[in-house]
């Protein structure tokens, strides 16, 4: 059996690694493709990007960029002059999947 020093540092480790589990949870990468397609343009602000798509990686006057060097993904964020969406690019050279907000709609 344990004494009680042995269970002080038992119950030390055992929380050590709980807080470290919370911690990893925390720290998910949001940029995925289903949140990138929820952004809005005209609709969402600066603010609204970075609960959706997580902290930049870059902060440009009127553009915020993602980038995934690893995964071949480039993803911009262009604001207008009121801080407003104005047009989103997703670039994902492993997947080939290019979205762009300024593309034409097919018809």
């Amino acid at each position: 059996m344990c004494n009680p020093s042995c269970r002080r540092i038992v119950i030390f480790l055992a929380g050590s690694v709980a807080m470290g589990l919370v911690g990893c949870a925390q720290k998910r990468d949001k940029l995925a493709y289903d949140n990138f397609t929820q952004i809005r343009t005209q609709v969402h602000s600066r603010d609204d990007v970075e609960a959706i798509l997580g902290e930049p990686d870059q902060r440009l006057d009127d553009r915020y960029l993602y980038e995934r060097p690893d995964k071949h993904l480039h993803v911009f964020v262009e604001f207008d002059d009121k801080g407003r969406v104005s047009r989103t690019q997703w670039i994902d050279g492993l997947g080939e999947t290019w979205h762009d907000t300024d593309d034409p709609k097919p018809r």
